[in-house]
C-alpha cells in the first residue's frame, strides 16, 4: 500500500499523513494520533526511502567536528549530540556524525554532503576562529547550516548560530577566588589558542589576582595530561593558591597529582575546572566547575536548523547558550587569608 493509498482509505490527504509520520508541520496532536493509529490497524508502513527521493530529502542531518580523532570519548560532543538526537527522534530524522581531523577535511565533507544531499542541513561545531569566508564558501554548497561556536558572527543568510557564552561561568570563577583571598592563581589549559584563559585573566587582575605567565601551563585533553601539569605548578615558589583547569578531565588528573605531593584539597590548593560533567559531583571532594549545558546547545542548535529546513516565516539565526559556575567542595580561602566581600560578587 502507497502512501497515498493510505491516505484516501482513511480519508486525508497524503500531506497531513506526512506530516503525521514525520511529526512535522501544521497538523493538530488529534489527528496526528488518529493516523497513527489507523496506521497500527491497517499495518501500513510508509517506504520513506521512497518518500525521500520524491521530496529530495534524505531526513539525515549531519554533525560535523573539528577535533581529535578519539571522538566517541569526548565527553563534551556525546552530551551534544544526545540533545541533538532527541530532538530529531521526535522529528522522523537521523543524526550522522563525522569528525575531520583539519580545515581542509571540513571544506571537502561538506562539499560532498551538499553534491550528493546525503543530508539535508549540518551542523557544524566550530573552533574559536571560524572564518567568515569559510561560512560564505558554505553557504555556495547550499546546505543549511548551524554552527556551534564560542563567539558571535556575523548575520549570513542561510547560516544559523548558537553562541557558547563562556563569560559568566568565568566572571563568577574569579569573583569566588577573589572573594576568598586568592591572589596567585595557576591556570591548566588544554589546547591553543585558548579563549578562555584572556577572559579569566582579565576578571582576575580587574580584582587585584594575578595569572602571571609562570602559572600557565597547557596540558592537553587527558586525566594524565592534567596531572602533569599539575605536578609543574605544585612545585613552582611560591606555588598557586588555586588553580583553574580548562576541563573537568583534566582536573581529575590534576586533583591525583596534588594528593600525591602531600597537599590537600582544597586546604592548601584550591581546585576549579570547567563543563560539569557527569563525574564532577563525585569527584574527591566534589569539583567545583563551570556548568555547560551541552545538551541544551544541542538541542538549540537543531530546533534553528529544523525551521530553517521547514523555510519557516520567522526563524530566530542566533541563539545564545550561557554558562554558570557550580559551587561544591573544591574551593576554600587560602590559608593565612581573611575573606573579603567584592562588589558586585557571586
Amino acid at each position: 500500500m502507497t502512501i497515498e493509498e493510505f491516505a484516501r482509505k482513511i480519508g486525508v490527504s497524503s500531506a497531513t499523513v506526512s506530516r503525521a509520520i514525520h511529526g512535522r508541520g501544521r497538523i493538530s496532536p488529534q489527528t496526528r494520533q488518529m493516523v497513527l493509529q489507523r496506521m497500527e490497524e491497517l499495518g501500513f508502513t510508509p517506504n520513506l526511502h521512497a518518500q525521500s527521493l520524491a521530496h529530495r530529502r534524505s531526513h539525515i542531518i549531519g554533525l560535523e567536528y573539528l577535533g581529535h580523532t578519539e571522538v566517541l570519548s569526548d565527553m563534551f560532543l556525546i552530551a551534544l549530540a544526545r540533545g541533538i538526537q532527541h530532538v530529531l527522534s521526535e522529528h522522523g530524522y537521523t543524526l550522522l556524525l563525522n569528525p575531520v581531523g583539519v580545515v581542509d577535511e571540513r571544506e571537502s565533507l561538506l562539499r560532498r554532503w551538499a553534491r550528493s544531499r546525503a543530508v539535508d542541513g549540518a551542523i557544524v561545531v566550530g573552533d574559536p576562529d571560524v572564518s567568515v569566508e569559510w561560512l560564505r564558501k558554505l553557504i555556495t554548497q547550499k546546505t543549511f547550516c548551524v554552527v556551534i561556536v564560542h563567539h558571535p558572527l556575523p548575520p549570513l543568510p542561510g547560516v544559523g548560530c548558537v553562541t557558547l557564552d563562556l563569560s559568566r561561568g568565568i566572571a563568577q570563577v574569579a569573583d569566588l577566588l577573589c572573594s576568598l583571598g586568592h591572589c596567585r592563581i595557576g591556570y591548566i589549559g588544554s589546547i591553543e589558542p585558548d579563549s578562555v584563559l584572556p577572559m579569566l585573566r582579565q576578571q582576575v587582575e580587574a580584582k587585584g589576582g594575578c595569572i602571571s605567565p609562570e602559572m600557565v601551563v597547557y596540558a592537553g585533553r587527558t586525566p594524565d595530561d592534567g596531572a602533569r601539569a599539575a605536578r609543574e605548578l605544585v612545585t613552582k615558589s611560591p606555588r598557586p593558591t588555586a588553580i583553574f583547569v580548562r576541563t573537568d578531565v583534566l582536573a581529575i588528573g590534576a586533583m591525583q597529582a596534588i594528593r600525591e605531593a602531600g597537599l590537600c584539597i582544597p586546604k592548601d590548593i584550591s581546585v576549579v575546572a570547567h563543563d560539569d560533567v557527569p563525574f564532577a559531583q563525585f569527584t574527591d571532594p566534589p569539583l567545583t566547575t563551570v556548568r555547560v549545558d551541552y545538551e541544551e546547545l544541542g538541542k538549540s542548535a537543531v530546533e534553528m536548523l529544523l525551521a530553517m529546513l521547514e523555510r519557516r516565516e520567522s526563524v530566530e539565526l542566533h541563539r545564545t547558550v550561557h554558562t554558570s559556575l557550580v559551587q561544591r567542595a573544591t574551593v576554600a580561602p587560602p590559608l593565612h587569608h581573611k575573606t573579603i566581600s567584592l562588589p558586585g560578587g557571586i
